[in-house]
């Protein structure tokens, strides 16, 4: 694969068999079942599980105070018992965390970080202070939902703990709108959190950057004020490829919840994507890379090859060096 290694990131070690996963709650507080999961689940592939005592504070809706919560994510880089860290959950409070953290003590530790949604902007941060790639991927609560697919788990296990130089995927089910081939580096999450970091000292980078993005429980109209600040601020200049993922749960910010074809906006999801990613950049819909059933693994910050064509997508990203 013949990708520039313009801001391509290392390889944290991999999860070795029956190695040690922490569990932390950076965000809001967890319902017990979404520790106790995925902890079962852990446990059943040969794993040891370290629940962190974080996970069971509160304060107002988050899981403790910003020191709290911050703290556990240094206790858990610092643990060199640990090999993987994976957060219960989002929700709200993971940006206040961001000036909390001792990067260079990360930087010496590294190892897989998981999480998405709120927990964006921890992946970006770490990865972009520390050098090492970090895990979009699924948390705590997606293990006790019961539509979970059983693919999330198994993939994330075998993205993280993968030791092969090479690792493709390929996503049948994704909606292919503009055709073609790009190679980037791999960037993206919650578009509402991705917002959030620019102008910030942990603003990622959009240059041949091949962008994925999910959002949840919003108005159509905050999505469109999202990819226009994106596209105001340069970003889709230089981005290959866009991979929109789930958007569930969408309302029209008026009249409740807002159906696929319907205009209740003024625009569907698809009119407002399209108006802001440039024609000559390839994209598609229904990436697995939400708040869906079905959540990938993707090592952001990573160096990627994408193909979009009438077989779907396929993504091949370098999982070690």
């Amino acid at each position: 694969m013949n990708i520039s290694t313009r801001h391509r990131l290392p390889f944290p070690p991999p999860l070795k068999p029956k190695g040690t996963v922490g569990i932390i709650s950076p965000g809001r507080w967890p319902d017990p079942l979404w520790i106790d999961r995925p902890k079962s689940f852990l446990e059943s592939r040969g794993y040891q599980v370290v629940v962190h005592a974080q996970n069971y504070l509160k304060e107002g809706q988050l899981a403790g105070s910003d020191e709290a919560r911050a703290e556990a994510i240094m206790d858990m880089f610092a643990d060199a018992t640990i090999d993987a860290i994976m957060c219960s959950r989002g929700g709200t409070g993971s940006l206040r965390l961001l000036d909390k953290l001792d990067y260079e003590a990360i930087a010496g530790q590294p190892k897989p970080f998981i999480g998405f949604s709120d927990i964006t902007v921890l992946l970006h941060a770490i990865s972009q202070k520390c050098g090492f790639a970090t895990y979009h991927g699924p948390m705590g609560w997606n293990f006790a939902q019961p539509s979970n697919d059983p693919r999330t788990g198994a993939e994330m296990l075998n993205v993280i703990g993968n030791r092969r130089k090479h690792c493709r995927m390929h996503y049948p089910e994704v909606e292919v709108i503009r055709s073609g081939r790009a190679e980037g580096i791999l960037i993206g999450g919650n578009l509402t959190m991705l917002q959030h970091l620019m102008g910030t000292a942990f603003e990622w980078p959009a240059h041949d950057a091949v962008l994925f993005m999910e959002e949840a429980d919003e108005p159509l109209y905050k999505i469109d004020r999202a990819l226009t600040h994106l596209r105001l601020a340069g970003k889709f200049k230089s981005i290959k490829a866009v991979l929109v993922g789930e958007m569930i749960e969408l309302s029209d910010g008026e009249t409740g919840l807002a159906r696929e074809g319907e205009r209740p906006f003024g625009k569907t999801l698809r009119e407002i994507v399209l108006e802001h990613v440039p024609p000559e950049t390839i994209l598609a819909f229904n990436f697995p890379c939400g708040h869906g059933n079905y959540i990938s693994t993707l090592p952001v910050g990573a160096a990627c090859q994408l193909t979009l064509g009438p077989r779907g997508a396929e993504l091949t990203y370098i999982l070690s060096e």
